[in-house]
């Protein structure tokens, strides 16, 4: 049944939705989790095969395979009683070696390079949106000039490690609450992770952000973009998004306290992606790890 739910879910992903690809590991966790490793492997192969079969396409059971690595990663973690932020932890890295393997896989042994079509899909998209700006005679948008366009995607092709890091981590993330609560339904007891309102991440951290900030002032001297810049770039990226969570989880934790309506943390929630408020909050996360202004215990922090 599990190995009909993953082929299903490669079905749908190929046809209607890419995204789904990403919770196949989902039935591989539930599965390592009750039963096992070996179940796990038998089931991971035979899906791919099937999916490979059915919709008789080399790259779905490849994917299908080394996504395969993550369901098995991440359900013998929850089998061995694992706490859920390393159960997080193990899922991101393995998550990334998939991610990576996928797009080598895929350029050398399919010569398919996935990363430039992706980019190039992308470029053409943004062409076409100027497009219909002309055809309805609307004043042209900054981001979408010629010029414009060819500097995002040459950002966007640096920050390519920041990107994937992010994109497994958030993959993690979805695949670990699918599974406990499809497990939690029919008798588990898995623990979730500390409540958002108390997330404070470790103090070390902040220097990250701050060298991140720092690589970039070093590397924004150079004409071309050259590894310091690069870096930095990636590092910043990262941190922020580290960052800004934690400052999201102060507001929660204060709106809490003052008992403020949802309605009005959600409008204030939104307002704070406003690009002068963003960098206030992510400020605020930075600050917290040495000032901890919720005043959290060690044991109450992340």
């Amino acid at each position: 049944m599990l190995a009909a739910i993953t082929v299903l879910l490669s079905l749908l992903g190929a046809y209607f939705m890419p995204y789904l690809f990403f919770i196949t590991p989902v039935p591989l966790i539930i599965l390592v989790y009750r039963h096992g490793m070996r179940p796990g492997i038998l089931v991971a192969v035979t899906s791919a095969l099937l999916a490979g079969i059915l919709i008789s396409m080399v790259p779905t059971m490849i994917f299908l395979l080394i996504l395969g690595l993550v369901g098995l990663a991440m359900g013998g973690a929850l089998r061995e009683g694992f706490k859920p932020h390393r159960i997080l932890l193990i899922g991101t890295a393995t998550s990334v070696i998939a991610l990576v393997l996928m797009v080598v896989v895929t350029t050398l042994i399919l010569d398919i390079n996935v990363l430039e079509s992706s980019f190039e899909a992308m470029k053409r998209s943004l062409e076409q949106a100027t497009q219909l700006y002309d055809r309805f005679g609307v004043q042209e948008h900054p981001f979408l000039r010629a010029d414009a366009i060819d500097e995002l995607m040459r950002l966007l092709r640096l920050v390519l490690p920041a990107a994937l890091l992010t994109t497994a981590t958030i993959m993690t993330f979805v695949n670990y609450w699918l599974a406990r609560l499809v497990l939690n339904r029919i008798g588990a007891k898995l623990p979730w992770i500390r409540p958002f309102r108390t997330w404070r991440f470790p103090w070390y951290l902040a220097w990250g952000y701050i060298l991140g900030q720092a690589l970039l002032l070093v590397g924004r001297g150079s004409a071309d973009a050259n590894i310091w810049f690069v870096l930095g770039l990636n590092l910043q990226i990262l941190f922020n998004y580290l960052f800004l969570l934690q400052g999201l989880a102060i507001m929660w934790f204060f709106f809490e306290k003052g008992n403020v309506p949802k309605l009005v943390r959600w409008i204030a929630i939104i307002f704070v992606f406003n690009p002068m408020f963003t960098t206030l909050v992510v400020w605020a996360g930075v600050l917290d790890t040495w000032f901890n202004f919720r005043k959290l215990g060690e044991e109450e922090a992340l």
